[in-house]
């Protein structure tokens, strides 16, 4: 059983939730920019609908599960059932922008890893390499505590969109803070239910969701890439 974070994994865990960390969220919206352009989204309240329906109908059972599969599969050393994992979220990822946008992401977090954590060590070559599964195998070679580990993800997940929000509807930072505030305890239940959930669980979508991701690539003018 792995202990409590100690307090550098902790610091380290602040740092990769930040919303300066450049792991490349800053340039996706996940098709928030969609609803935006479409009038869809216009206020704090409308971000905060958006922000909770997202969080909790598509991300909670595919990318955060995907942290606590990818993180239990490392800590039992199965590369193959890492790979495997990496493969279905890849085709879970319909729209084409957020796929990259994850494999993107994934890559740069990767990168960025190897360059300040001296004891991630990548001992797999993944076929993809999606931001959820790159974020699970770094907690899981490191030995991180599942819900610090959650805890971070969930939080530089949060902060990145809001923010992304607040620049494209565009809404004042007091707001943006507001909305992050508020998501707190919807935060909280998902990474309940993940602790909770098993493989059979994993998956789900909106799909509104999906139909604003691969909508975005129509856009005529467009500040993010997915």
């Amino acid at each position: 059983m792995i202990n409590d974070c100690s307090l550098q994994q902790r610091l380290l865990l602040m740092q990769l939730a930040d919303s300066s960390f450049p792991s490349g969220g800053f340039t996706q919206s996940f098709g928030l920019e969609t609803f935006i352009q479409n009038d869809a989204i216009k206020s704090n309240d409308d971000l905060a609908q958006f922000m909770q329906t997202y969080l909790y109908y598509t991300w909670r059972p595919t990318d955060l599960l995907a942290v606590k599969l990818a993180w239990e599969a490392t800590q039992v050393v199965d590369k193959n059932k890492i790979i495997s994992l990496d493969k279905r979220l890849h085709a879970m990822k319909l729209p084409y922008e957020s796929r990259e946008g994850s494999l993107k992401m994934g890559r740069q977090l990767g990168q960025l890893l190897s360059r300040i954590d001296k004891n991630y060590i990548r001992d797999i070559e993944f076929p993809f390499g999606h931001h959820a599964i790159i974020f699970g195998h770094y907690g899981g070679m490191t030995h991180i505590e599942l819900t610090s580990l959650l805890m971070a993800f969930a939080h530089m997940t949060a902060v990145s969109l809001v923010a992304n929000g607040v620049r494209a509807i565009p809404i004042g930072q007091t707001g943006g803070q507001q909305v992050l505030a508020g998501l707190h305890p919807l935060l909280e239940t998902c990474i309940a239910w993940v602790k909770n959930a098993r493989i059979t669980d994993w998956g789900g979508s909106a799909p509104a969701f999906d139909w604003a991701g691969m909508a975005h690539e129509r856009l005529y003018s467009r500040i993010f890439m997915s």
